[in-house]
């Protein structure tokens, strides 16, 4: 099916229709079946697109049937041109045409809208920074506040500055907290790029893989409008009051040392999910990995096996190892046969064997049927909290 769609896709690129809608829906539609190496047919046509092409494209967000791969090439255009200060510009003239397209429509573009205003700040054009400043107004500011605080160039801050005298209240609250953040990190010339991980040397000899190069979800599956790359990281950012949905790896693992950095805000709760289907309950489906701020008054009464590195409901882990909120966390997971360590900061927080812990029922009381699956994908699973993750690498002992 795959390789159909493409050639399709090379075909239609090739001989030309005089269907705009048409033109755009076939380019959209090579998305989401195709890896960054194989997407430069269609990104090449979408980096010749007009005007009424990309507004073409934006009305595809109101198309159930479209959406998904609408969102998928959306991504994959901002992520692969962020990178060149050209082609970065050309971007950003199709994210405001974007914006005029959805601004006015139904409240079920919501998602598409949020989707501008992050890769806006993604791709720190100061071409972007004019429709973002007029964002600043609105009854919900934060958003493009952050954008603008990502993007932090002169006219960037300059813009919020502005937007703070003139309002108050929440939406004065919004815009000075973007205001400190880029005032803390101070202008900066240029747009801000992606930052391009690699595995070391060590790593490589050791058989890692690299499951998120800083720029591309291509490995990953799930929601990817709640999970989003902003400067390096894949950042949840709950809408709506949603929990931010679960984000999962492409492929599954069974054995395997899983090295990664997360950074929690205050009070922030989320789960890394192993040998878990995409489907369900990770927690009772798989196994979760707590992920939470549990120095947070919020959880002083939690039970043993809630802190922060525990199986859930299983296996207690240690407190103690977490650092502040607003700081990197650097976690290594390595899930062996029934046995599972996690090391926190370089300190070895959990170290046991689910199939004894379990022997005599589980530590919560309830049933986890898939508490011994040999294999799985591994999922970030959002509670309704911002946190931020980086540095994928995997190496797999199957």
């Amino acid at each position: 099916m795959k390789n159909t769609l493409i050639l399709a896709l090379s075909a239609c690129l090739l001989v030309g229709t005089s269907n705009a809608q048409r033109d755009v829906k076939d380019v959209v539609y090579a998305f989401p079946y195709v890896r960054s190496s194989q997407a430069v047919a269609p990104l090449s046509a979408m980096e010749r697109w007009g005007r009424s092409d990309w507004k073409a494209f934006f009305r595809l967000f109101e198309d159930d049937s479209a959406r998904l791969h609408a969102t998928y090439a959306f991504d994959a255009y901002v992520h692969a041109f962020s990178r060149d200060a050209v082609r970065s510009q050309a971007a950003a003239r199709a994210l405001n045409i974007g914006w005029d397209v959805v601004s006015d429509a139904s409240a079920e573009n919501d998602d598409v809208r949020r989707q501008i205003i992050v890769h806006m700040g993604h791709l720190g054009e100061n071409a972007c920074v004019p429709t973002l400043a007029g964002m600043l107004t609105s009854a919900q500011p934060g958003d493009a506040a952050m954008a603008l605080a990502t993007i932090r160039t002169a006219s960037a801050i300059a813009a919020l500055e502005k937007a703070s005298v003139g309002t108050a209240g929440q939406q004065k609250t919004a815009i000075d907290m973007a205001l400190a953040h880029a005032r803390k990190l101070g202008p900066q010339n240029n747009a801000s790029k992606p930052i391009a991980y690699e595995l070391s040397k060590k790593e490589r000899r050791a058989g890692f893989d690299l499951l998120f190069d800083g720029i591309h979800l291509d490995r990953w599956i799930g929601n990817k409008v709640a999970y989003a790359v902003v400067e390096g990281a894949i950042v949840v950012k709950p809408t709506g009051g949603g929990s931010g949905g679960n984000l999962y790896t492409e492929q599954e693992y069974g054995d395997f040392e899983l090295r990664f950095e997360f950074m929690l805000t205050p009070g922030a709760n989320n789960g890394l999910g192993i040998r878990t289907p995409t489907k369900g309950d990770a927690a009772y489906v798989g196994m979760e990995l707590q992920i939470l701020d549990n120095e947070a008054e919020k959880y002083r009464n939690l039970k043993p096996y809630q802190y922060h590195g525990s199986v859930y409901g299983v296996l207690p882990a240690k407190r103690g190892f977490l650092k502040p909120t607003g700081e990197w966390n650097q976690q290594t997971v390595v899930a062996k046969g029934t046995r599972i360590q996690v090391i926190l900061n370089g300190e070895t927080i959990l170290d046991g064997d689910i199939r004894e812990a379990s022997a005599n029922g589980t530590a919560d009381g309830k049933r986890h049927p898939g508490l011994l699956n040999s294999k799985g994908h591994i999922g970030f699973l959002g509670h309704g909290d911002v946190v931020k993750f980086r540095h994928f690498r995997i190496r797999s002992m199957d």
